[in-house]
């Protein structure tokens, strides 16, 4: 009899034990979620006071008064600047450039104007003179009209940066130059040297072009007899607008 009690006996202290022993694991895993929620609250306290900061400084920048002296000097130096950048006669040029083709393309840049072309087979590729512009007259890709095959002119009306691709052929034992021009100005030079076979080059030029300039191949030095293959050809596309 003696022995069961101090058996019950045994498993009451056992559960009592147990129990504080729960409690304690409760209490220890309290304890850390306060700790948790006690940095994270500072760190949104500190996060808090930086914004506060940030509104304060961005409140004294709307306070501040504009200065209209400032202001009309920088309209007055972008327009001088757009006055020695476009010639009169050069716009007038490329404005009557864009009137003669009222067929083109007349996307804006807020429209995603798309403009490629591509072209080969030279018509006048014998007896060549220079600066004679080279008349791709096989159009083969002309997205947006802006390619003009009677005269070998690529003339956009979209003001962007474009990307240009000559390649040229020319005839064996003869040096050739040429040239892609955009408003008169060299772009890009390619040279084909002196070979037993026919010889190729061209390249590639990535460049800003207004609507309504004027973009073309021409020759640049070329010795008597040269001929240029059907091969060659001219391409270009819109980049982007801007």
């Amino acid at each position: 009899m003696v022995n069961i009690k101090c058996m019950v006996l045994l498993c009451c202290v056992s559960l009592v034990t147990l129990g504080i022993s729960a409690n304690e694991e409760k209490n220890e895993a309290f304890a850390e979620d306060i700790l948790t929620l006690r940095q994270e609250l500072k760190t949104l306290k500190q996060k808090f006071l930086l914004q506060e900061q940030e509104i304060k400084l961005l409140k004294q920048e709307v306070a501040k008064p504009l200065n209209p002296n400032r202001k009309q000097g920088i309209l007055y130096g972008k327009d001088q600047a757009l006055m020695d950048l476009n010639n009169p006669q050069r716009e007038k040029s490329r404005q009557e450039r864009l009137l003669v083709h009222p067929t083109m393309n007349t996307s804006s840049p807020g429209n995603l104007a798309k403009i490629a072309f591509y072209a080969n087979k030279i018509t006048d590729y014998t007896n060549l003179g220079i600066h004679q512009i080279l008349n791709f007259g096989n159009t083969i890709t002309n997205k947006g009209n802006c390619y003009h095959h009677t005269t070998g002119n690529f003339i956009p009306n979209v003001s962007g940066v474009y990307v240009f691709y000559v390649h040229m052929l020319s005839s064996p034992g003869h040096i050739l130059y040429t040239e892609l021009m955009v408003e008169g100005a060299v772009m890009g030079t390619h040279y084909m040297a002196q070979s037993t076979y026919y010889s190729n080059g061209g390249g590639m030029a990535v460049v800003h072009v207004n609507a309504g300039d004027s973009v073309w191949v021409r020759v640049r030095t070329a010795e008597s007899g040269t001929l240029i293959g059907w091969e060659s050809s001219f391409s270009g596309f819109l980049l982007y607008p801007e």
